[in-house]
């Protein structure tokens, strides 16, 4: 079945990008709308590129961990451990909320906007009224449950409800975007990644340097962030005219037969991808809830800077997992996706290497010798990061390939038994027993995701796991390719003027 593409998708042999520009980057197409207007932008979808969508997203989530590094110290230091937990306990349920409300929807825009970009408007306003409503009522059960989620503890109740109330406008961000991947805005993406990063920790610096930063404006602050830099995704409500009619993927649709409202097939996409996107966050989010009911706040401190640490590597993978689904879901190159989940795996594990063997050495002159306890959990951390590589690159591929419900049934694996090892680990490990737990997890989620894919696939399952001498050759390759494009663009290697 390798190398089958199923209808609606566009093998990679298909012509898809016009010529590179000058200085390789991909150029932007220059199609006129059939009734030009000044809220009108091309229909034509932008050019299609793995590469392009890599740099992107893998650059600025470099960035991103390290900037959450940087920012972990000015929380840590103004609010010492057991603030630094208050904190994630209050916004955990906001997190929880955000997931349960969107109800699956920003990875049905992907998928679908993919396909079908001049109906991105129609789909975001439809998407937003379900997510708002949905999230209304989880804000309402978070303020039923508020002692529960916060441990008994009453101060923390109505700090919990604002964040939570704050998560409504992160639900609509992340609707947009999800319909910015599927429309291939890999650009628009990264501003936002950097903008709310930078942003992040320029806010928590300076009111920590003000002597203002406590629990409560801590959880406010980072939690209006996200909110403003959604303002960079303003483009993608502007308005998209039909597609031309010698367009490859109209044609495409006509072989196809009657199209469904894009509502009705974002709604049914989203349904079942919702309970793996509930379980995927709430896997991400099980630490901060039941830590400290467990084992204290102090051990939750200690696990959230080994999380900030070990999100170094997990958040790239993620970043290199979404713009996989986002490309995979308009062009199916199935061998080129087993490749990069060999190669991401590889990578990671370099990289928990690197990390695991230097922590001791930073982490306690950078957050305070009161974390140098975090030591273990974050090495447990970074061999969880590394065990959930493949399961979510082949989990990448289930959802592009058209089967979100097998991706959701391995985040609901990942689930069930990381709440096993925390209620078996937790309360006589603490965050150690949380990281431990995490491996499990982890390597539950890949064992099914990458399971599934193979026999979807009729590859073997090392195929996505067991890097070859070809990736390692391939990335050398793309190594030396962006350092030379980093080289030529250097002031140094440039001429004087005249």
């Amino acid at each position: 079945m390798v190398g089958r593409v199923p209808a609606g998708r566009v093998p990679q042999s298909a012509p898809m990008t016009t010529p590179p520009t000058a200085d390789g980057s991909a150029p932007e197409p220059a199609v006129q709308p059939a009734v030009p207007t000044e809220d009108t932008v091309p229909a034509e979808r932008p050019p299609v590129s793995m590469r392009r969508a890599m740099a992107f997203m893998t650059t600025t989530s470099m960035l991103v961990p390290l900037i959450g590094v940087a920012s972990a110290p000015v929380l840590a230091r103004a609010l010492g451990v057991e603030g630094r937990g208050e904190v994630a306990a209050a916004m955990a349920p906001a997190a929880l909320v955000v997931a349960v409300g969107t109800l699956g929807l920003p990875e049905a825009l992907t998928y679908h906007l993919a396909r079908r970009p001049e109906a991105a408007r129609r789909a975001l306003a439809s998407s937003s009224a379900i997510s708002l409503l949905l999230g209304a009522l989880c804000w309402t059960l978070s303020w039923a449950f508020a002692d529960s989620l916060t441990g008994g503890d009453s101060s923390l109740v109505g700090i919990m409800l604002v964040g939570t109330a704050l998560a409504l406008p992160t639900m609509v961000v992340g609707l947009l975007r999800g319909a910015a991947a599927g429309l291939q805005m890999w650009g628009t993406i990264a501003a936002d990644r950097v903008l709310s990063s930078v942003l992040r920790l320029v806010v928590l610096l300076v009111l920590a340097l003000a002597g203002l930063l406590d629990v409560r404006v801590a959880v406010i602050s980072m939690s209006l962030v996200p909110v403003l830099t959604g303002l960079v995704y303003w483009r993608v409500l502007r308005r998209r005219p039909p597609l031309p009619p010698d367009d490859p993927l109209l044609r495409e649709r006509e072989q196809e037969g009657p199209q469904r409202p894009v509502t009705a097939d974002v709604v049914a996409f989203g349904s079942r991808t919702w309970l793996g996107s509930v379980a995927s966050m709430a896997t991400g989010r099980v630490a901060q809830l039941l830590t400290a009911p467990l084992a204290g706040t102090t051990q939750l401190g200690l696990l959230v800077v080994a999380i900030t640490i070990s999100d170094v590597l997990f958040i790239l993978v993620t970043a290199v997992r979404d713009a996989l689904f986002g490309v995979s879901a308009r062009v199916d190159d199935r061998e080129q996706l087993m490749a990069i989940s060999r190669s991401a795996t590889l990578v990671g594990a370099v990289g928990a290497l690197v990390i695991g063997a230097t922590v001791p050495l930073w982490i306690g002159p950078v957050f305070g010798e009161q974390f140098t306890a975090a030591t273990a959990p974050t090495w447990w951390l970074l061999l969880a990061a590394v065990a959930n590589v493949p399961g979510l690159m082949a989990g990448a591929g289930l959802g592009a390939w058209g089967r979100p419900g097998l991706r959701s049934a391995s985040f609901v694996v990942a689930l069930v038994v990381l709440l096993a090892g925390f209620v078996l680990l937790v309360p006589s490990g603490g965050a150690v027993g949380a990281g431990i737990a995490a491996v499990a997890s982890g390597a539950a989620m890949s064992v099914f995701a990458v399971a599934a894919a193979a026999r979807l696939t009729g590859a073997r399952a090392s195929a996505f796991v067991v890097p070859r001498r070809s990736d390692v050759v391939a990335l050398g390759s793309e190594g030396r390719r962006a350092v030379r494009a980093l080289l030529a663009r250097s002031p140094l290697r440039r001429g004087p003027r005249r």
